[in-house]
């Protein structure tokens, strides 16, 4: 493609053609997420918003442009959530033009803001671009914090199959790494300003030569003799939650828990996956004994399991936890989640919501009660971990203790609900980036998959595919000493943006000095 032409097409469209490109455009978006990562497209999408929105003549103009992109990346990236309707269409097929037009619609609001508020830098195209990327960046950080925060498909995660430059995460997080991203793309809006080209192009350089020289100067090394299964039962989403297969399901995991490990290490920890075990542990001893016999010798299982506080009589509280077993049937130690889905494990503002209808149909959902916040679970001499359930691995800053800083990171995920849809494999993605960040292992336990172990750098050393039946075993990594973003936090993104936008603004005074 010949950018010049490119360019004068984006420029020069108007009306509903313009707002279908941009909507086109923000779906092209899409593909360089996981499974594809297709990188290039960056470089087409990135500048074409731009082009297509530095002449809008007024606001109300601006703003619909950029809402369109977002429409299309949105509707498209996010396809998958809608699946999980169709494990019970007759009930749930209501909630299918809100789960796959209206919700997307509304977050592609965020991205509305992106060419409103780059008004100020319009009249000088490099500057412009730089607020673009700026801007966007700090929308998608307010998206992953408002409202509880849904951080997903960033554009930085475009990387996944890159792996040195992916390294960057550990010293400026994701959204560090998605503001230089958007700047790296954005290089076609830049070509008038060639220093400004030289600058952007050599950071990329930079970044991948120092993620290789990373990568190859920190080799993957075994703690201690430790060892972990990650067991994958792939039990179809429409029987996981049925009485009558409860026990089949549970056989299922214990049967694949018994197989013997080809590694030269015995097993020290068995993962299971999200509510593998749909009972509390601790209220049915019996169902303890017989889990617990399953596990090799001298192992503790990590179970995804339910939990029930029943001490205020009348009023029980139910978690969705993990729950540490070992070969004595004893519960040594749990975990509740506390980044509960809304609507899907809990009613925002429940008690404020009137008994409708709609309200109790949602509310058959689920109803969990949040648990404290991330911990660090100890258990005697062996290496703390930081369990993560679900959704709670999308959260940058938010996976480990960071007064407790664990040893490696343990990542239990039902993720059946979306079958082979696109979801999983993003879900993998994200859970990878985080690895990278804090300088932890991370083991990944998802029930129809993708499970796998990642090391401290975000390597694979083994994964099951998904929609298969089997399990991982690995050993179970050495930590990396604390990155710089696990000691900083967003504090280099906040820098980067600062920076980025004062560029922005030196080459606007620039223009009319």
């Amino acid at each position: 493609m010949r950018y010049a032409t490119f360019k004068n097409k984006c420029e020069h469209i108007t009306g509903v053609k313009k707002y279908a490109l941009a909507f086109g455009l923000g779906a092209l978006l899409t593909f360089t997420m996981p499974p594809i990562g297709f990188v290039p497209a960056l470089f087409v999408c990135v500048p074409g918003l731009i082009f297509l929105s530095i002449n809008a003549p007024s606001r109300g103009k601006s703003f619909l442009t950029g809402w369109a992109f977002g429409a299309g990346y949105f509707i498209f990236g996010l396809y998958w959530v809608s699946a999980a309707l169709f494990v019970d269409l007759s009930q749930w097929g209501w909630a299918l033009p809100f789960s796959a037009i209206l919700g997307p619609a509304v977050l592609a609001l965020f991205y509305g803001f992106i060419p409103l508020l780059a008004r100020r830098w319009r009249h000088e195209e490099p500057a412009y671009a730089l607020a673009v990327c700026a801007l966007w960046a700090a929308i998608e950080y307010l998206r992953g914090h408002i409202l509880t925060g849904f951080p997903w498909n960033l554009p930085g995660y475009a990387w996944h199959w890159v792996l040195p430059v992916l390294q960057t995460a550990a010293v400026t997080g994701i959204y560090g790494l998605t503001l230089l991203t958007l700047v790296w793309a954005a290089l076609p809006a830049l070509t008038k300003q060639r220093r400004a080209v030289e600058i952007v192009a050599g950071i990329l350089v930079l970044a991948a030569m120092g993620g290789a020289f990373r990568l190859l100067s920190n080799p993957t090394e075994q703690s201690g003799h430790y060892t972990v299964r990650i067991v994958q039962a792939n039990i179809p989403e429409n029987i996981k939650w049925d009485n009558d297969e409860d026990w089949r399901n549970l056989e299922k995991h214990m049967k694949l828990t018994k197989e013997k490990s080809d590694l030269p290490d015995p097993i020290t920890f068995v993962v299971w996956p999200e509510t593998a075990v749909s009972a509390d542990l601790a209220a049915f001893p019996d169902i303890a004994h017989i889990i617990a016999a399953s596990l090799p010798k001298d192992s503790l299982g990590l179970l995804g399991a339910l939990r029930v506080d029943a001490s205020n009589q009348g009023h029980p509280r139910f978690y969705n936890s993990v729950s540490v077993l070992d070969k004595h049937d004893k519960v040594i130690g749990t975990y509740d989640k506390h980044h509960l889905v809304p609507f899907g494990e809990y009613i925002p503002l429940r008690d404020k919501i009137p008994f409708t209808p709609l309200a109790l149909a949602v509310s058959g959902i689920g109803e969990f009660t949040r648990g404290p916040g991330p911990s660090t679970v100890h258990i005697g001499d062996l290496p703390p971990f930081s369990p993560l359930i679900c959704y709670e691995v999308i959260f940058p800053g938010e996976v480990v203790d960071q007064k407790d800083r664990p040893d490696w990171m343990v990542n239990v995920t039902n993720d059946g609900w979306y079958g082979q849809t696109a979801g999983p494999h993003q879900h993998l993605g994200i859970a990878r980036l985080r690895a990278i960040e804090e300088g932890l292992p991370l083991a990944r336990a998802a029930n129809t998959g993708i499970s796998a172990m990642f090391d401290p750098l975000g390597r694979f050393l083994g994964d099951q595919p998904l929609g298969d039946s089997g399990y991982v075993d690995s050993i179970l990594p050495k930590p990396m000493p604390p990155t710089v973003y696990s000691q900083l936090g967003d504090s280099l993104f906040f820098a980067l943006l600062a920076a980025t936008l004062a560029a922005a603004e030196w080459l606007r005074s620039k223009r009319k000095a």
